[in-house]
């Protein structure tokens, strides 16, 4: 009698099984030599100064995995959703080597001041990967760590504030006495706190430039994520932010400084105060059942409730322009109130349309 047999499983549903892992060690394999091939076009294309992404190539691809997946029986979505994530797989490995061959910070240092925070180790393995020898400034990191970064920051050719707008001031105001050598930059979500500091420090020679990644900490593929570079008024230091970027996909955006908050405004303090809302509305005790609108809006507002409390305070108290968008949203609101209390189907629809005229979106979501 076999295990299989004394255990009372099926030989036959034994012998499956094995069969599956067996299959699945294939694909495996063959999904790690597709991901060799992958990088030998990236260094190809690094090589003939091509895009990492072609669009036109990725279409291609997934149109031909739809159309073999049906021709075999399966469903082409699911031929094209592992396509998908193969293809996101090859594009994270040439975006790493294409840093890495880059080689933008080899043999320069770097400090990255709130290192120890998440969106600061993001920028520290960034920067590693690189070619930079970064160091961490923090008080969460060990008092060795602490001490280099203090020996490097007069010296070193970039230094990151990942820290609040208002310590990222105090830093830049202490600064002004003795001005770094390197290159100054901050990534904070909010830059009015920071546009008298920044203005200070450049009158004493500094040289700072402005970004903002608009993405968060656990992203891992820079593919149609945007960094806004802001204009500084100075050039130079703004190239050396731009540089960082731009062996990868991401998407630079560059806006003067001064609009930052009043677009953060609806990309940010609107979007937060929206999910937090959502949030706060919904009823105590947990459906049994769950649409995809609001399985969409609960997993929104999860992420967002679930953020730093300290980040998001900023985000919605420091920045002069987030007031009136929150408004704009308790106005809507209240003017929903409205028609449904007024049950008219016309003015319901108005507001539909409204809504529409506003948004990118599909014209048509499922309940």
């Amino acid at each position: 009698m076999s295990t299989s047999e004394e255990n009372g499983v099926d030989p036959r549903l034994d012998r499956l099984r094995q069969r599956l892992d067996a299959l699945d060690e294939q694909l495996l394999t063959l999904a790690q030599e597709r991901l060799t091939l992958a990088r030998q076009v990236g260094e190809i294309k690094r090589s003939q100064g091509l895009p990492t992404i072609d669009y036109s190539r990725e279409r291609q691809v997934l149109d031909r995995a739809a159309n073999l997946a049906e021709e075999i029986g399966l469903e082409g979505g699911l031929g094209e959703d592992l396509m998908a994530r193969l293809i996101r797989a090859a594009v994270t490995a040439q975006e790493g080597d294409s840093l890495h061959f880059a080689a933008t910070g080899a043999g320069e240092r770097a400090v990255v001041l709130g290192g120890a925070g998440r969106m600061g180790q993001w920028m520290s393995r960034f920067l590693e990967a690189q070619g930079f020898a970064v160091a961490v400034l923090d008080p969460a990191a060990s008092e060795e760590e602490n001490q280099r970064a203090h020996e490097s920051l007069p010296t070193a050719s970039l230094v990151l504030c990942s820290t609040p707008p208002g310590r990222t001031a105090s830093w830049y105001h202490q600064w002004c006495e003795a001005p770094l050598q390197g290159v100054v930059a901050d990534l904070a979500s909010i830059k009015t706190p920071l546009l008298g500091p920044i203005r200070e420090l450049q009158r004493a020679g500094g040289r700072v430039a402005s970004f903002h990644p608009m993405f968060g900490p656990a992203t891992l593929l820079l593919r149609d994520a945007d960094v806004l570079v802001c204009d500084t008024g100075d050039s130079e230091a703004t190239a050396a932010v731009e540089a960082l970027f731009e062996p990868t996909t991401a998407h630079l955006v560059r806006l003067p400084l001064a609009d930052h908050d009043r677009i953060m405004a609806d990309l940010l303090s609107l979007a937060h105060a929206t999910a937090i809302a959502f949030a706060l509305a919904l009823p105590e005790s947990e459906h049994p059942v769950r649409s995809t609108s609001f399985s969409a809006l609960e997993g929104l507002a999860a992420a967002v409730v679930r953020e730093s409390p300290d980040v998001y305070f900023e985000i919605q108290a420091n920045n002069p322009h987030s007031l009136a968008a929150v408004e704009r949203l308790r106005a809507a609101v209240e003017q929903l109130i409205s028609v449904v209390r007024a049950r008219s189907p016309a003015d319901f629809e108005a507001l539909l349309e409204q809504g529409a005229r506003r948004t990118n979106g599909p014209a048509r979501v499922s309940p």
